[in-house]
């Protein structure tokens, strides 16, 4: 089964605008996949793979004789996992400036290289792309509602991941999945060398899988794991710039009855939130259906609107008097709401009058499993 990503649209709309091209993304997710059919539908390309030495190397001294000679046969240029790659944006800079006419696809597994290096060096050159693991609006160009909505349960449990997304049973799901956590997760992190104990970052991260939709204190992580707040905070930084996690503020409203606190993380794909506690049991025997809910519904709805080209900042919002909403969106200004329950629900009447008069919101919505597929494109 091929599937087609949105992210191609949107990466083919923006060829010839004279930028390069990164698309950021946790290993595993398709970016390889992606960037090599832009070889196949431009003749006149070329691939590099950072992840090999000689290729490395290549791209490490920046001598515009030599880079010169990597590119300027080629109209279309795709570069691979550029993070391995000390100095890229300076080499990147030197190629683009003396051959700016040329199509730069650029790919990374780590923001947290690549964004640093880039990030002066190609000010006003590119334009950069989150590759998220498969969307169920993406799913929706080959199957019909009926088949995604069957599932439905599937993608909970073992997440989104192409691979998982196209095996042909759930034993074969369930091994795709509990290979990427062990054999690529925290492969990427140690090669950072920032972290020093791999089981410290494992309990960390199966202690925010445990408390998923709750509010996380640093503090309190460190008391449970034994180690300082401060190595806590670094280690999620590095774990959202590695895409395993992201997380939302509290909204902070301008009158009294908001609270601005803690913030809340999510995982950036549920099989590998499960595979780091080793559950992969149904949700008719779980007791944590609700937080799987919540984080589908918040990852999926990221997905579909960046397929969309929308970008609104996203938070979550508790009241002092506790009433909740899982999810706000500030579009420019205009904030619409929305509580995720896996069943129907109803919201407060409380709730309805702190969003109407005090964050003055546009709509405030229940999403469960009867009503969501709108909600994320489907």
């Amino acid at each position: 089964m091929k599937i087609h990503r949105y992210l191609k649209d949107r990466l083919v709309a923006s060829l010839g605008k004279k930028k390069i091209l990164i698309v950021y993304g946790p290993r595993q997710v398709g970016k390889t996949t992606l960037v090599k059919e832009f070889l196949i539908d431009n003749a006149n390309s070329v691939y590099y793979n950072c992840d090999q030495d000689e290729t490395r190397i290549l791209f490490e001294e920046a001598n515009l004789e030599k880079l010169g000679f990597l590119v300027k046969k080629y109209d279309t240029i795709v570069i691979d996992e550029a993070q391995k790659v000390k100095n890229i944006g300076l080499s990147l800079k030197i190629i683009f400036d003396n051959f700016p006419d040329k199509n730069y696809i650029v790919t990374g597994s780590s923001s947290f290289d690549l964004a640093e290096s880039v990030s002066e060096p190609l000010t006003g050159r590119f334009f950069s792309y989150t590759m998220f693991p498969v969307a169920e609006v993406e799913l929706s160009r080959d199957k019909n509602p009926i088949e995604i909505r069957e599932s439905l349960e599937t993608r909970l449990i073992y997440g989104s991941y192409p691979e998982v997304i196209t095996a042909p049973d759930i034993e074969t799901k369930k091994e795709i999945i509990k290979n990427i956590t062990s054999n690529y997760l925290f492969k990427d992190i140690l090669a950072l060398d920032i972290i020093r104990n791999s089981d410290d970052l494992k309990k960390l991260l199966q202690a925010l899988a445990l408390q998923s939709g709750n509010e996380v204190s640093y503090t309190e992580l460190a008391q449970t794991l034994g180690i300082d707040k401060n190595t806590v905070k670094k280690y999620l930084e590095i774990c959202e710039k590695l895409y395993i996690l992201f997380s939302l503020s509290p909204y902070a409203s301008k009158k009294r009855k908001s609270i601005s606190m803690l913030k809340k993380y999510y995982f950036f794909d549920l099989g590998i939130r499960n595979a780091l506690i080793n559950n992969f049991n149904s949700l008719s025997t779980r007791n944590d259906t609700g937080a799987l809910w919540e984080n589908y519904m918040i990852l999926e709805r990221m997905k579909y609107n960046s397929a969309r080209g929308f970008d609104p900042i996203y938070y979550f919002f508790r009241s002092y008097d506790m009433q909740e909403i899982d999810l706000f969106e500030d579009e420019g200004g205009v904030i619409n709401g929305f509580e995720f329950k896996f069943t129907k629900g109803n919201i407060s009447r409380t709730m309805k009058d702190i969003f109407d008069n005090d964050i003055e919101g546009k709509e405030l919505k229940i999403i469960s499993r009867d009503n969501y597929s709108e909600f994320i494109g489907g």
